[in-house]
């Protein structure tokens, strides 16, 4: 019978899977390395652009900031330059009411009237005066409804006097006094001036 000695053949054999198990082993590991790798770099590459992106949004929101602080801006001029407006209108209108208002009731007053007293508080008139009659002082509360400063003209009294010798008729008016005629779109009440005027 003849023996043969396999057991160098079978080391042999065994090294050999050992030695192709560690190569695969080592293929996988470098590949798994390569992958992990790119991985790595497309994230790198990805998270460049997306700080790239954000440097720009945020100098698009710096100008953004920029224009919306010069439109604030604005508008605030805007607000301030119509205040002016209005205290400019307010203050030519305090000018020029009180003589509008004074040659529209001296030409809605007849000929035979006479103011004897003239006050106006807040916007409120009271006048009182004297005519020859009734119809004299009807006529003068007509005229002055039809103005436009004179409002919810209304007769209060009269009342009949004599003086030297003459019968008159001694009358009381309330109204209310718009220093602004009320067909301009400012239409206001007038602020508190007191007047005195004797006749």
């Amino acid at each position: 019978m003849i023996r043969i000695n396999l057991l160098p053949v079978r080391e042999i054999r065994a090294q050999f899977g050992r030695r192709q198990q560690l190569t695969i082993a080592g293929i996988a590991f470098g590949i798994t390395g390569v992958l992990a790798l790119g991985a790595h770099l497309i994230q790198w590459n990805q998270l460049s652009k997306l700080e790239k992106e954000r440097g720009e949004l945020q100098g698009e929101i710096k100008a953004l900031n920029s224009k919306v602080k010069e439109v604030s801006d604005l508008r605030k001029q805007i607000s301030d330059l119509r205040a002016k407006k209005k205290v400019i209108d307010e203050l030519t209108t305090k000018k020029t009411g009180p003589v509008r208002v004074m040659e529209s009731l001296s030409s809605a007053t007849p000929a035979r009237l006479w103011l004897t007293e003239f006050k106006e508080t807040g916007g409120s008139l009271a006048m009182s005066g004297m005519a020859v009659d009734n119809q004299t002082i009807a006529d003068f509360l007509k005229a002055l409804a039809n103005t436009s400063y004179f409002r919810n003209v209304e007769l209060v009294e009269t009342t009949q006097v004599e003086q030297e010798g003459v019968p008159l008729k001694k009358f009381s008016i309330k109204s209310t006094l718009l220093y602004q005629s009320p067909s301009s779109e400012k239409a206001e009440a007038a602020p508190a001036v007191k007047e005195e005027k004797k006749g």
